[in-house]
């Protein structure tokens, strides 16, 4: 029979490794265009859904059974920090060359459980086990070397812990302040959803590392466990909930080629030598750029998509995003975000006097803003007016 901790133990794993799995489904719905960063926070979800799972099983086999169990699941638990990293590298227009990297320590950490698992097992059958019992059966030598590598696997992770969290805020902020000079960005919708992910990350990492620590150091006080694995599963519910209601924030594009950084705004990543760009570059293909650059205006569904990046525009007129951003800003005089906003602004002004009775937020949306005062700022930027203005304007003089 189930004991009243072993049941709440199993409903709220239960429950973490369900939402593990909605957070996957729901990062494979955004679709191919997103795959690339998603891959990573998908890694994150199947590297805490077998966190879950471990609870979910350790509920219902001996302990035996959950010690031969341990160097399955115990790798996964050094997965998921790297994973949100290479997201936030990905996000950032820098990823990783060689991402696998950042989870070779599983295999060490496998290794280690298996030699641990081997020091533990009795020469007894399956069958009301205790691990306590089975600590007792360790000779002396045993157990020094127990010892040793248990502390090196919690140092471990430990170390992992503080390095990747550093890491993953710096960059995180850095992605942030760069993202914020976007004409287009929701800057307080950005900031609000970066800070509370990454606070969220933190506090879900501080108290996994936390379980750990007292479980191993101090004593297996299991009500207390339970209650930072249920705060654990609240604040991963909480991350899961942000990244659903804002899919759209961190939505990557296809990447213009390999190496190349996603350009966001002048002086910020395009910080590319644009002189490099000037000596591959020679007039027939600045002209085949311009000339491509035209016809992709022209057909006007991809400059009013309203996540259009640098790469993504790069991609549809064949060139690089350093080329692309030399060519806007040395031969067309703008910047990527001032060349998008005049073509849209253009079809903007054409729909609001040639369409009256519709609102200014829709003609906004429809030409690829994402909100009514961002279409603003770049409408009066470029024409002098308010949209409202520029149409009562405009309608007057049709009028007279």
């Amino acid at each position: 029979m189930f004991e009243t901790i072993d049941l709440l133990l199993l409903l709220i794993a239960t429950l973490g490794a369900v939402q593990a799995i909605f957070l996957i489904v729901l990062l494979q719905g955004e679709g191919k265009r997103a795959f690339r960063a998603n891959r990573w926070l998908m890694t994150f979800a199947v590297a805490m859904g077998m966190s879950f799972a471990d609870d979910i099983i350790d509920t219902m086999v001996s302990p035996l059974v959950n010690l031969y169990l341990a160097p399955v699941f115990t790798p996964f638990y050094f997965a998921s920090i790297p994973a949100i990293y290479l997201y936030f590298l990905e996000i950032s227009g820098k990823p990783s060359d060689r991402p696998a990297w950042h989870f070779t320590v599983m295999l060490p950490v496998s290794i280690m459980m298996v030699f641990l698992v081997y020091l533990l097992s009795p020469d007894t059958p399956l069958s009301g086990v205790t691990i306590e019992e089975i600590n007792v059966d360790l000779d002396f030598r045993q157990g020094e070397v127990f010892n040793v590598l248990l502390i090196i696997l919690i140092t471990t992770f430990c170390l992992q812990f503080a390095s990747y969290m550093f890491w993953i805020w710096h960059v995180a902020v850095r992605y942030l302040q760069d993202a914020s000079r976007q004409l287009e960005v929701d800057r307080k919708g950005l900031k609000r959803w970066v800070l509370e992910l990454l606070v969220g990350l933190s506090v879900i990492f501080t108290l996994f590392t936390l379980i750990n620590l007292f479980d191993t150091i101090v004593s297996r006080s299991e009500w207390l466990q339970l209650g930072v694995k249920a705060a654990f599963v609240l604040v991963f519910f909480r991350i899961c909930h942000v990244i659903a209601v804002n899919p759209a924030l961190f939505v990557q594009s296809e990447q213009g080629g390999r190496g190349e950084p996603e350009m966001r705004d002048e002086g910020v990543v395009v910080a590319v030598q644009s002189s490099m760009a000037r000596q591959i570059l020679d007039m027939d293909d600045i002209n085949r750029i311009q000339t491509k650059l035209e016809s992709v205006v022209a057909a006007r569904e991809l400059m009013f998509d309203p996540l259009l990046t640098m790469p993504k525009l790069a991609n549809a007129v064949g060139a690089t995003p350093n080329h692309l951003s030399f060519v806007l800003n040395q031969h067309l005089g703008k910047s990527f975000f001032d060349f998008v906003n005049q073509v849209r602004t253009n079809e903007a002004s054409r729909l609001l006097i040639e369409e009256p009775d519709r609102t200014i937020l829709d003609i906004a949306i429809s030409v690829g803003f994402n909100s009514k005062s961002t279409f603003n700022l770049a409408f009066k930027k470029i024409t002098g007016k308010t949209p409202s203005a520029y149409r009562h304007k405009n309608l007057l003089n049709t009028a007279s």
